[in-house]
């Protein structure tokens, strides 16, 4: 039986677990031949959490804040590609930027793109709302209408 998995959609934050999901990610690619892409959903209210003395958010201020989460991000990116230069798996990535809700990020972008498998960790960077499961991860395999790998 074949499972039909041609694209492949794992979700990194930096943490442990995302780590860890990537390396299955990258073993499910190459078993299976399938695209991978890698994911990245940066939330942000950067609204209020830079606003200058007035209660003013600043362009520039928004803007240092981006690039300087897009450097670290870019840094994972390159990991995993590197993993993959030897292989034939296409790779590619993708930053995006949400005031809303990761979890409807991730599931759009799966819809959106036609995902046959999204892999992502247990908990990811963020403290006290992943204690268990994880918000995101139980979000995902909640509202997603592929399958979905939770990696410990």
């Amino acid at each position: 039986m074949s499972l039909g998995i041609k694209k492949i959609l794992v979700t990194i934050d930096g943490s442990e677990s995302s780590k860890k999901a990537t390396e299955y990610a990258i073993s499910l690619a190459k078993k299976y031949d399938a695209q991978l892409i890698i994911l990245y959903v940066l939330y942000s209210e950067l609204g209020f959490a830079y606003s200058n003395l007035l209660g003013v958010t600043t362009p520039k201020a928004i803007q240092d804040v981006l690039e300087t989460q897009k450097n670290e991000v870019q840094k994972w990116f390159d990991e995993v590609k590197n993993k993959l230069k030897t292989s034939n798996i296409s790779v590619t990535d993708k930053i995006i930027i949400s005031a809303s809700s990761i979890v409807g990020e991730i599931v759009a972008f799966a819809d959106k793109e036609k995902i046959d498998l999204i892999i992502l960790g247990t908990r990811g960077r963020t403290g006290f709302k992943k204690l268990l499961l994880g918000s995101v991860a139980e979000g995902v395999v909640t509202h997603s209408s592929c399958p979905v790998m939770v990696v410990r």
